[in-house]
C-alpha cells in the first residue's frame, strides 16, 4: 500500500467514526461537536487533496442552499456590523459542510444504523441527565440549575436555555419514537422504549408549548402515513386528557391568558413578531444583514414587550420571520425552496424504497425536521447554534439514505 493510499484509507476511517461521533457528543457539549466537525472537514480536505474523492454528484437541495448563501452575502449591504455577519456567513459554511461532506461519505447502510445508534444513545444520555437534574437540582455534567417559571421547574440538561432541550428533544424523539412503534423488535424494541419514555417525560418537564405541539404533531403525521389508528386515536384522545393533568401554576397561569394563541406564544412574542414584520417592511428584498436581527431589533421594535426588557436585543422567536428580517424575502424564499425539495425527495424516497429500516428511519428523521420547524414557529431554534447544528446534521443524514439509495440502483 502506498503513502497516499495509507492517507486516504486513514481519512476515510477517520471520517466514518466523526460523524457517527456528532449526535452522540451534541448531548453534552457544543465545544465537542465543532470539534468533531473541524476534524471532518480536515480529514475530508486532505482526502481531497490526496485524490481519495470521487465526484459523485450534486445533491438535491445544493443549489437552493447555494443561493441561500449568496443572499446571505448580498445582504452585507444592509448589515451595521460587519464583523456579525461575517460570523453568519462561517455558521452558513459550517452546515454547509456537513450538507456537503456527510451524503457523499456514506457508503453502506451499516454506517448509518451506527449513526442513528448513537443519535438514540445522545436522546438517552441528554434524557437521563435531565431526570438526575430534576431529582438532585442540578445536572450532572456543568452541575447548572434548572429553570424556573411560575413555580414550576423547567428541565434543561447540559444544554444552555430550556428551550434549546426542549428544541433538540422534538428533533430527535420522532426518530427513537418511530423506530420503537414500527421497527424495533424483542430487546430493541425494549430499549427504543426506554429511551423514548424518558425523552419524552423530560420534555413534558421543560413546558416548552410548541416544542410538544411540534412533537405532537410530528406524531399524529407518522401515524397517519403508517396507517395506525390507536397512535392517532391516543393521539386526538390525550387533547381530552391535557386540561386536567395540567400542573395547577399552569391551569392558574393560563386564565390570565385571552386567547389560545396567548397561551401558546405568551404576549411578547406578538411584540417580537410586530417587529420582524416592521423589520421586513423597510427591508423587503435583502433585509438587515445577516446575523444582524438583535443589532437591529431596537431600531425597529414598535412596542416595548415590557418594562424589564425595554433595552434587550431581541431574538425573533420565530426562525421564518427572522430569516425574513435578516435575509429578506429572497432568503425566506431560498430557505422554503430548500424545504419543499426536501419534503418532496423523501416522499419519492419513502415510497419506493423497500428497506423497512431506511424508510422507518427517515420518516423518524422527517418528523424530527418537521416538529423542529414547528417549534420554530415561537422559537428561534434554527439560531442557537447548539441544535441549529444537529438540524442541518439530520437534512444531511436524510441526504445520505437517499444517496445511498441512488448508489444501490444503480
Amino acid at each position: 500500500m502506498t503513502t497516499r493510499d495509507k492517507i486516504i484509507s486513514f481519512c476515510d476511517k477517520a471520517i466514518y467514526w466523526e460523524i457517527i461521533a456528532i449526535p452522540f457528543v451534541a448531548s453534552f457539549s457544543s465545544a465537542a461537536v465543532n470539534i468533531f466537525i473541524g476534524f471532518l472537514v480536515f480529514t475530508f480536505l486532505v482526502k481531497q487533496l490526496s485524490g481519495g474523492i470521487k465526484n459523485t454528484g450534486p445533491t438535491s437541495i445544493d443549489i437552493p442552499f447555494a443561493f441561500l448563501i449568496i443572499i446571505a452575502l448580498v445582504s452585507f449591504v444592509n448589515s451595521v456590523n460587519m464583523g456579525s455577519s461575517i460570523q453568519g456567513i462561517f455558521k452558513l459554511l459550517k452546515y454547509g459542510a456537513l450538507l456537503l461532506i456527510i451524503p457523499r461519505q456514506i457508503k453502506e447502510s451499516g454506517h448509518i444504523k451506527r449513526i442513528v445508534t448513537a443519535a438514540l444513545l445522545g436522546l438517552l444520555l441528554a434524557s437521563l441527565d435531565g431526570v438526575y437534574q430534576l431529582i438532585f437540582g442540578v445536572d450532572f455534567f456543568r452541575h447548572k440549575p434548572y429553570d424556573t417559571v411560575i413555580g414550576l421547574a423547567r428541565l434543561k440538561a447540559a444544554f444552555p436555555h430550556t428551550n434549546i432541550f426542549a428544541g433538540y428533544l422534538a428533533l430527535f424523539l420522532p426518530l427513537s419514537a418511530t423506530l420503537f412503534l414500527y421497527h424495533f423488535k424483542a430487546r430493541s424494541k425494549l430499549y427504543s422504549g426506554i429511551i423514548t419514555f424518558l425523552g419524552l417525560f423530560c420534555l413534558a418537564f421543560t413546558f416548552s408549548r410548541s416544542a410538544v405541539l411540534g412533537l405532537w404533531l410530528a406524531i399524529l403525521i407518522t401515524g397517519v402515513i403508517r396507517r395506525d389508528k390507536l397512535v392517532v386515536s391516543l393521539l386526538i384522545a390525550s387533547l381530552l386528557v391535557a386540561p386536567f393533568v395540567l400542573p395547577k401554576g399552569i391551569r392558574k397561569w393560563s386564565k390570565t391568558t385571552h386567547s389560545a394563541a396567548e397561551f401558546l406564544l405568551n404576549k411578547e412574542r406578538f411584540v417580537l413578531n410586530e417587529t420582524s414584520l416592521n423589520m421586513i417592511k423597510h427591508h423587503p428584498i435583502l433585509g438587515v444583514g445577516v446575523n444582524t436581527y438583535s443589532l437591529n431589533y431596537q431600531k425597529y421594535k414598535l412596542h416595548d414587550t415590557d418594562e424589564g426588557t425595554a433595552n434587550t436585543m431581541w431574538y425573533a422567536h420565530n426562525i421564518f420571520l427572522q430569516m425574513a428580517g435578516e435575509t429578506g424575502i429572497l432568503g425566506l424564499s431560498a430557505f422554503l425552496w430548500l424545504l419543499a425539495v426536501l419534503f418532496k425527495e423523501w416522499i419519492k424516497f419513502y415510497r419506493r424504497r423497500k428497506d423497512d429500516f431506511s424508510r422507518i428511519a427517515t420518516l423518524g428523521i422527517i418528523m424530527g425536521v418537521f416538529a423542529f420547524l414547528v417549534n420554530g414557529l415561537a422559537e428561534t431554534n434554527l439560531y442557537y447554534p447548539k441544535i441549529a447544528v444537529l438540524f442541518w446534521f439530520e437534512t444531511s443524514l436524510l441526504l445520505g439514505f437517499f444517496n445511498l439509495n441512488k448508489e444501490g440502483a444503480k
